[in-house]
């Protein structure tokens, strides 16, 4: 394999975050350190016109910057089209919601974690922002985990799973917690024990993000559909805990919908009201088309704006 020409990719998904877009890759930028990368955005399920956002953006951005569009409205499904389909190779890989804005010395900080424990696949930021920071922080530190607003891979490891085909299920909400297993077990379940030391917890990298406040209806929504999203993961981690040591990684479903309606099937869920609403929603799944798991690079030359369509398996 030839060397890579970046020592950075990084893939930053956003799902209607065009406010964000642009202090969101201003952060990227000063904290790259000098550092060679490109960094991509993937986009999925927009309709706020974050396109146009994005590619005025990526127009005059620093480095190099692609736009990726996909259909479908989730973040499982962005994350499979970036690792197989449209990734730039790098020596690392940075993930990050758009939301988020990385704090100065966060990259150089998960980077130095990497390099300072050759026997981790990842290295996980930790957050400094918001009621239960405080106790997140500890916990990450005390039993290594990764946090699905900011983390970074290991090239090589990225690599693997490419090679192997690895994909997480589409519509899985809990995906940071699957890819943390991957890591622990350095993709294979049956053959390598959990090992914590396979994640380095980078204390000096975390995040910020602007707080929801009670004061804003688009808030209260956002928390509200958080806390039936939750409520939903925890049913995914006992699914998947369930598929994961019976078939391996490679044999998970497509789907994380049907994944759950069989696992229910055999499992009363918890009699919380989140847990109900979260099971509600689950009796009416979505069934994307093909079309719209597939991601399409906006190309925009100075006169209009294109789509090139890449399929991905």
């Amino acid at each position: 394999m030839p060397t890579p020409a970046f020592d950075w990719s990084i893939a930053v998904f956003a799902r209607n975050e065009a406010a964000s877009l642009a202090p969101c890759l201003e952060a990227i930028y000063a904290g790259l350190g000098g550092r060679r990368a490109t960094v991509t955005l993937m986009l999925n399920g927009c309709t706020d016109g974050s396109g146009g956002v994005a590619a005025a953006l990526a127009a005059r951005a620093p480095v190099p910057v692609q736009v990726w569009q996909i259909g479908f409205a989730d973040k499982s499904n962005a994350w499979n089209q970036f690792i197989h389909a449209v990734r730039p190779a790098a020596h690392h890989y940075a993930f990050l919601d758009a939301y988020a804005r990385v704090q100065p010395g966060a990259l150089a900080a998960l980077r130095a974690a990497l390099e300072a424990t050759p026997s981790a696949n990842a290295a996980a930021a930790v957050p400094s922002c918001g009621r239960s920071a405080a106790a997140t922080r500890d916990a990450m530190l005390a039993n290594p985990a990764l946090h699905g607003s900011l983390h970074a891979l290991r090239g090589d490891f990225v690599e693997r799973i490419a090679a192997r085909g690895l994909r997480l299920p589409v519509g899985l909400y809990r995906g940071d917690g699957l890819l943390g297993s991957m890591v622990m077990h350095d993709l294979d379940a049956a053959a390598n024990p959990w090992d914590p030391a396979r994640i380095a917890v980078a204390a000096g990298a975390s995040w910020q993000v602007r707080p929801l406040s009670p004061l804003r209806p688009a808030d209260l929504r956002r928390y509200w559909n958080r806390r039936i999203q939750q409520a939903r993961g925890r049913l995914e981690d006992a699914a998947l805990r369930e598929a994961i040591y019976r078939d391996g990684f490679a044999n998970l479903p497509r789907y994380a919908d049907a994944m759950l309606l069989d696992w229910l099937a055999g499992n009363p869920p918890p009699a919380d009201r989140f847990s109900r609403l979260a099971v509600q929603r689950l009796r009416q799944p979505r069934s994307p088309g093909k079309a719209e798991l597939v991601a399409c690079r906006q190309v925009v030359p100075a006169h209009a704006m294109l789509a090139e369509a890449v399929p991905c398996g």
